[in-house]
């Protein structure tokens, strides 16, 4: 009998047990659902760190269990770091930084022997090599990346050279020349170049739309410039201070609407797929729309206003892009596409031109209708030849891949005998 009863108690808790870990692998089989879902772009963020908390919670869940999982799930999701974009960050910044500070600092502390700014051009050189490399080592360096950090650094240039012309800190020279309009030029691009970075790490545009958005923080400099020159009249003189009070206005209206462009640019794009190639096609709506408008205008007005002339064709240009964004909405174009549309629509212009010569057409007007219906026939015509895919199809895949490696090139020298000079094989391949 109590054999009996030692046996049933032993199934009974044979049988707890296995309903225990029943429940156990059913648990953890719902929360890595769950934590493959949260991990499934790379990284978690704070909003996905707390539905797993509370998951956790919930479920009964061992916070110590919970942990020992993800640690042991992670090396699944680890991936290389993307550094694809990491070049062209490393070699703007040796441009950039070779320009600007190579001669900025000699100049600042008064240096007068040309070769401190001979030499501070090459070390700059150097040193904006070393600092970028040493900065992005261990850094997401997507080309979506290097974008806003290039585009951050050239606008807070921009801003060190309004801020110069506005408060005037550029007067003077000789031996009582003013350094504060260097330090602002040496300090305004590391802080466009952050700026840039930190609106990447916060809304995380695609390439694409990296490209995009940039590109229409650009148009609301310009286009603001075209209508202060058309609402301020220009003086009778290039000189004095009401020349100077329009140019300090213009800039100050244009420095205003980076800003705005930048709020404005991302409601237009963060919503959209856009890959490298659609924002090319954007930027070449922008140009065909301008000069088109400029043709339209050559053909419709005799004479009229510089200003208003500029005006017009920059407001066109704009519509254009919009155009442009319409009629490439449902379509993903790479790098190689879009350039094939520039050579299409800018070889019809062409065209165009070439026809209205040999049939000894001499009207402007005539002549720049050609052309732009030249224009329009070789985007149309173009777009028919290509195979672009649908959206979605390239949104995160990079389409252009470049190397470079060193290499040496056989040569006949002066004397007949074969010499070995150093060289440089690159590939770039796109779809």
């Amino acid at each position: 009998m109590k054999a009996i009863l030692s046996a049933l108690f032993l199934c009974v808790i044979l049988s707890d047990i296995t309903a225990q870990e029943i429940d156990s692998v059913h648990s953890q089989s719902n929360y890595r659902r769950a934590w493959d879902a949260a991990i499934s772009n790379g990284k978690i963020s704070s909003e996905e760190r707390v539905l797993l908390d509370i998951m956790v919670e919930s479920m009964l869940l061992s916070t110590d269990s919970s942990k020992a999982w993800e640690q042991r799930w992670m090396p699944r999701f680890d991936k290389p770091l993307d550094q694809s974009g990491r070049w062209p960050l490393v070699l703007q910044n040796i441009a950039i930084g070779s320009g600007i500070y190579g001669w900025g600092i000699p100049y600042v502390l008064h240096a007068d022997d040309g070769r401190w700014f001979v030499g501070g051009v090459m070390v700059s050189a150097g040193g904006a090599f070393y600092l970028t490399y040493k900065y992005t080592r261990d850094m997401e360096m997507s080309h979506a990346r290097t974008q806003m950090m290039r585009y951050g650094s050239l606008l807070g240039l921009r801003y060190g050279f309004g801020v110069n012309q506005l408060l005037d800190l550029d007067s003077g020279d000789g031996e009582e020349r003013e350094t504060l309009w260097a330090w602002m030029l040496m300090a305004s691009l590391p802080a466009g170049h952050y700026g840039g970075e930190l609106l990447f790490d916060k809304y995380e545009p695609s390439n694409g739309q990296a490209w995009a958005w940039t590109m229409w923080t650009g148009i609301a400099g310009v286009t603001s410039r075209l209508i202060y020159n058309v609402v301020n009249d220009n003086p009778d003189h290039r000189y004095g201070d009401q020349y100077e009070s329009r140019k300090k206005g213009r800039t100050f209206v244009e420095l205003v609407s980076y800003p705005i462009g930048a709020y404005y640019g991302y409601q237009l794009t963060h919503e959209k797929q856009y890959t490298f190639g659609d924002a090319l096609m954007l930027m070449q709506g922008w140009g065909f729309g301008f000069i088109n408008t400029m043709m339209l205008q050559s053909i419709l007005f005799d004479d009229g206003d510089e200003d208003t002339f500029l005006l017009v064709a920059g407001l066109g240009a704009v519509g254009s892009t919009f155009a442009y964004d319409k009629w490439i909405e449902q379509d993903d174009f790479s790098f190689g596409q879009s350039t094939l549309m520039l050579l299409g629509s800018a070889s019809g212009t062409l065209f165009g031109f070439g026809t209205a010569i040999l049939l000894d057409v001499t009207d402007n007007e005539p002549m720049l209708s050609m052309a732009m219906a030249g224009g329009y026939g070789g985007a149309y015509l173009t777009r028919q030849i290509l195979d672009v895919k649908p959206d979605g199809s390239l949104a995160e895949l990079g389409s252009t891949r470049m190397s470079m490696s060193p290499t040496v090139i056989p040569t006949l020298g002066s004397d007949e005998k074969v010499e070995l000079i150093p060289g440089i094989n690159m590939s770039i391949s796109f779809k």
